[in-house]
């Protein structure tokens, strides 16, 4: 029997959580933007996910990248809040296709 990775075991995106942003971020003072995820994803994506951010952190200046259950944190300045949650929309989406296409072609050739 294959093992297909379904999308139902895959976290989504359902929202952000955007406290009061500043022109200059300082992570250890400001409040962190959050991703607000549909399930909690398990260690082999949160690992993956948070490969990917530090693979990408100086191009999309993400500062402190956490998974925390459903929650995703990141600190952001105000001039580039919305490219980062893009960005944060684009690395989840993109992780989850990755998945996907690995975990069929895994039961492609049982």
């Amino acid at each position: 029997m294959g093992k297909y990775v379904s999308t139902s075991r895959l976290p989504r995106i359902v929202g952000f959580d955007v406290p009061r942003l500043h022109p200059q971020v300082d992570a250890a003072a400001d409040e962190a933007i959050t991703a607000l995820l549909d399930q909690a994803p398990d260690e082999q994506w949160t690992d993956r996910f948070l490969q990917q951010c530090a693979t990408l952190a100086s191009q999309l200046s993400l500062a402190e990248v956490k998974v925390e259950g459903t929650r995703i944190a990141f600190h952001g300045s105000i001039a580039d809040a919305r490219a980062l949650a893009d960005a944060v929309i684009a690395l989840v989406n993109g992780l989850n296709d990755q998945l996907m296409q690995e975990g069929n072609l895994l039961a492609g050739e049982e």
